[in-house]
C-alpha cells in the first residue's frame, strides 16, 4: 500500500473543514520505522511476526526498555501473539473496541495515562492513535469518532474531557507523513490531576459504550453544525 504526499495531505483538511470537534495537534516525536510494512502486516493476519520487546515500568508504561517517558515501542497488530500483553490495561477497552467489531481500524499507538511519582516527569493522558488506510477510511473514522465523542461528552465525569485530534505520523524509512487520528481523554479545564486520574476509568467506560453504539460508515457526516470550532467538551 503506497500513498503520495499529495494524496494524503488533503485528508485532514477535508475532515477539518466540516468538523467542529476535530483539532489539529502536532505530536513530536511521532515516528514509526516503516509504516507501509506495519500496515502490510496488519492487513495480512497470516504474515510472519517477530517477537516483541515488552518491558513494564513501575508506573505501568509498556515499551522496549520498561522506563517512564520513553516513546520507543515495538509496533504490533491484533494477529501478533503478544498483542494483548503490549497494550496497557487502562486503555485496553478503547483499543479493543476500535480494532474489532464494527470499527476494525488500525491503531498505531496507545497509552493508559500515567500520573508519575517523580516531579521531573509530566503526567501522560489516556489516548489511542488510529492510522487510517485510505482517504475514505480517514473520513469515515473521523466522522464516527466525532459522533462518539460528542455523544460521550455529557456523561463523562467532569474532571475529564474527550479530545479528537489529527496530526502526522512520519515513516522513518521513507520520510513520508501519514495523516492519523488521536482519540484522547484529557483533564477538563481547571481539573486537578488527581481528580482526572480518579475519574479516568469511569470516563473510559462511557466513551467505550458510545463507540460500541456507532461505526464508521461511508458518506455519513459527523453531525457537527457549520460555524466556529470548539472542542468535544
Amino acid at each position: 500500500m503506497t500513498r503520495t504526499e499529495e494524496e494524503t495531505a488533503a485528508w485532514p483538511d477535508e475532515a477539518f473543514s466540516r468538523c467542529r470537534t476535530l483539532e489539529r495537534r502536532p505530536r513530536s516525536p511521532n515516528v514509526m520505522p516503516d509504516v507501509t510494512e506495519f500496515l502490510g502486516r496488519w492487513n495480512v493476519p497470516g504474515a510472519s511476526r517477530r517477537g516483541a520487546r515488552l518491558r513494564r515500568s513501575a508506573d505501568g508504561n509498556i515499551n522496549t526498555v520498561g522506563l517512564p517517558g520513553i516513546h520507543e515501542a515495538d509496533d504490533l497488530d491484533p494477529a501478533h501473539p503478544q498483542w494483548r500483553a503490549a497494550i496497557e490495561e487502562g486503555v485496553w477497552p478503547l483499543v479493543d473496541t476500535l480494532t474489532t467489531g464494527a470499527w476494525r481500524l488500525a491503531t498505531y499507538d496507545s497509552c493508559q495515562g500515567h500520573a508519575y511519582g517523580s516531579p521531573s516527569l509530566t503526567p501522560g493522558w489516556r489516548r489511542v492513535g488510529v492510522l487510517p488506510r485510505t482517504r475514505g477510511e480517514f473520513a469515515a473514522a473521523a466522522a464516527a469518532l466525532c459522533r462518539s465523542a460528542r455523544a460521550a461528552a455529557p456523561d463523562v465525569p467532569a474532571p475529564v474531557r474527550v479530545v479528537l485530534s489529527t496530526c502526522d505520523l512520519t515513516c522513518g524509512r521513507s520520510g513520508h507523513a501519514y495523516p492519523v487520528l488521536d482519540l484522547g481523554l484529557e483533564p477538563a479545564a481547571g481539573a486537578a490531576v488527581d481528580a482526572y486520574f480518579a475519574s479516568l476509568d469511569a470516563a473510559t467506560e462511557v466513551l467505550t459504550a458510545r463507540l460500541l453504539d456507532r461505526r464508521p460508515a461511508p458518506d455519513e457526516p459527523c453531525g457537527c453544525a457549520g460555524g466556529g470550532r470548539r472542542p468535544a467538551r
